[in-house]
């Protein structure tokens, strides 16, 4: 090990005083490499996402410490503040973001590249967060194609910075702790209170992510009045235990919650000062790694994310374990020539306009890029299928307004969650009695139970989900024109083996939590069918469409857009066989509910003739994921083979 590196490691830089510790450098470490791990899916770590956590407790520590140390010393000053943070952040962040703006347009089909801009704007303007939390669920499958996913947390984290000088300014020396005290606590409560109820918001929002930073700040507070040092070897030692093992142990589900809470607390006990680390040769490389812990998160995610794009499955562990390659070159060209080099840069006026150059340029690259897209096949097979209007995907508060329906008079009724809602056009288009469209996304229309997680479909939302279907049969038993009604579901949400769900059953006016099982949904689903029938109306159940297990709408958008693509097969055609293969448990349930007595009616014949399924007909992408038709698929299916009249003609 070379002699320098040694005398580096011994010096405790990067503290309040302007120095480095050591142990500081190493935590940094650990998170980037959790974080990296769990966008690189290696096995055995479900919650590497907790190294963001990690990050932000260190972020609110140093912050606060330096606004302290200054704000004592009467030295503070915003303009030097708000230089450094320019210097630290600014140039490394804006060589990426141009870097993957250049990549982008080689390796994305239209639909992900016109999402990029809103995530480049985002990214640009320090609200990416926000602009990521109205395109998709951080943990959800489409989040895994969007280059720039990452920039939600230095989106927060920038956004904290903005705040913190102004409130220790504002705040008398001994208040600081008593509000930091109140204010982390209030931020904690509400990120736990938006859990149940909003949980996009609890993960994006900085009011609900600021407990975390705070954590760190109420740390630094305890320092700067010489309290909170000493050794402590037992708590240190149980401490560094869970920042080992809780991301072992935990999956991203109820994120930010407890777990995140004890991630949190450990690294903050961990920040106070008193551990003196001596230098050790296997310490370098990870002192290292935490001194380039800024780039890595940078770069690391846009190779990912391209890589999961190019592959219409999941990208094979090899290819991820491969890419690392790319990733730490891109770090270390990264961290050599751009963030050390303006690490000290002048922040003067020009130098600004700089910066603000080049996310114009960048910008008003992509900007062009994207111009006149709208009318790209793809992009139309993309856009959300609600049925007959936005307004039919109902969160249960209005059960039927005006544009969910064709008309007056509608002789038939359709009800039930996504897969409903995507085969709404093309029923409108061949029903000439007309349609009605009650649906609520992943609320499938069965009477007293609902799919339920700890993400989004919490228990609030499932009880929500169970009022809505008992609205929708009250709708059907009153109505006097409506004589048939057609039921849809995805049922990949109740089927036992297929999406990560439990049911919340209605026993007795209570709610009770359990499994998935067949047995559950198949008496829902006969109570369903047994009231609408005491009710005088004709029932049909409409299967789910084919779903081979890819994303049918993007390999084929990136096939006609020529971008390179791992796909299973020339046309991203598949067969009845791979249908099978991929949704058996869901086979499995349906050919139960025919034997209970619910009418079953499949599409798939219609769709796959012969047994081959394309994903194209007549110049027209029919699916817009893997499993719902896009608008102008469901419209050509209703038109070309008469599926209203169809359906009508199959219920009982």
């Amino acid at each position: 090990m070379p002699q320098e590196m040694i005398e580096v490691m011994a010096q405790p830089r990067y503290g309040h005083g302007g120095r480095v510790r050591i142990d500081i450098q190493l935590l940094r470490a650990l998170a980037i490499l959790l974080v990296l791990a769990h966008h690189a899916r290696i096995p055995g770590i479900p919650g590497g996402f907790l190294g963001v956590d990690i990050f932000y407790v260190i972020s609110g520590y140093l912050m606060t410490g330096l606004i302290v140390r200054d704000l004592d010393r009467r030295t503070f000053s915003f303009r030097n503040f708000y230089a450094r943070r320019i210097r630290r952040l600014l140039p490394a962040a804006f060589a990426t973001l141009a870097v993957t703006a250049l990549v982008a347009p080689w390796l994305l089909d239209i639909g992900e590249y016109r999402d990029f801009l809103k995530q480049l704007i985002g990214s640009f303007g320090f609200f990416a967060n926000i602009a990521l939390w109205q395109q998709s669920n951080y943990f959800a499958s489409g989040a895994l194609l969007k280059p720039l996913l990452h920039m939600w947390s230095l989106s927060i984290e920038e956004q904290y910075y903005l705040l913190i000088p102004l409130v220790l300014f504002l705040t008398p020396r001994a208040l600081r702790m008593p509000l930091m005290l109140a204010a982390t606590g209030a931020s904690l409560a509400l990120c736990f209170y938006f859990l149940t109820r909003n949980p996009a918001v609890a993960f994006y929002m900085l009011p609900t992510r600021a407990w975390e930073m705070g954590l760190g700040s109420l740390v630094a507070l305890r320092v700067a009045k010489g309290s909170g040092g000493g050794r402590r070897v037992a708590v240190r030692a149980a401490c560094l235990l869970l920042l080992l093992g809780v991301p072992l142990l935990v999956d991203e589900s109820g994120h930010p919650g407890v777990p995140a809470l004890l991630v949190c607390a450990a690294t903050a006990l961990l920040m106070l000062p008193g551990l003196t680390l001596a230098p050790r040769p296997w310490l370098v490389p990870l002192v290292a790694i935490g001194d380039r812990s800024y780039s890595l998160y940078l770069v690391h995610w846009p190779v990912y994310a391209f890589a999961n794009n190019i592959f219409i499955r999941p990208v094979p562990l090899w290819v991820n374990i491969a890419l690392l390659a790319i990733v730490l070159l891109w770090t270390e060209l990264q961290y050599r020539l751009v963030e050390q080099r303006f690490r000290h840069m002048q922040v003067t006026g020009r130098s600004l306009m700089a910066l603000a150059l080049i996310a114009a340029m960048t910008i008003g690259g992509t900007m062009l890029a994207t111009k006149g897209s709208e009318d790209d096949p793809a992009v139309l097979a993309r856009r959300p299928n609600s049925g007959l209007a936005e307004a039919c995907a109902s969160n249960g508060s209005t059960l039927l307004p005006d544009a969910c329906r064709t008309g007056p008079g509608a002789t038939t009724q359709l009800w039930g969650d996504s897969l409903a809602m995507a085969l709404a056009p093309g029923l409108a288009a061949s029903l000439p009695g007309g349609l009605v469209q009650t649906t609520m996304p992943v609320c499938g229309p069965f009477l007293g139970i609902a799919p339920v997680n700890d993400r989004v479909q919490t228990p609030a939302w499932a009880k929500r989900c169970i009022a809505f279907n008992d609205a929708a049969l009250d709708r059907a038993i009153r109505s006097r024109t409506a004589d048939t009604v057609i039921l849809s579901s995805v049922l990949a949400q109740y089927a036992p083996g297929v999406e990560p769900y439990d049911l919340l059953v209605r026993r007795n006016g209570r709610f009770v939590r359990t499994t998935q099982n067949e047995s559950e949904i198949l008496a829902a689903a006969r109570q369903t069918v047994e009231a609408l029938r005491a009710a005088g109306k004709r029932v049909i159940f409409a299967a789910p469409t084919p779903d081979p297990g890819f994303d049918m709408a993007r390999c084929r958008a990136r096939e006609l857009r020529g971008v390179p693509t791992v796909y299973p097969a020339s046309g991203c055609a598949f067969t009845l066989d791979d249908d099978r293969r991929a949704r058996a448990p869901v086979l499995s349930l349906l050919r139960e509910m025919e034997r209970s007595g619910v009418p079953v009616l499949s599409v798939a014949p219609l769709l796959c003739p012969e047994g081959m399924c394309p994903t194209d007909r007549d110049g027209i992408i029919l699916y817009r994921d893997h499993a719902h038709m896009s608008i102008a698929g469901s419209q050509w299916l209703g038109r070309h083979d008469r599926l209203g009249q169809k359906m009508r003609a199959a219920a009982r």
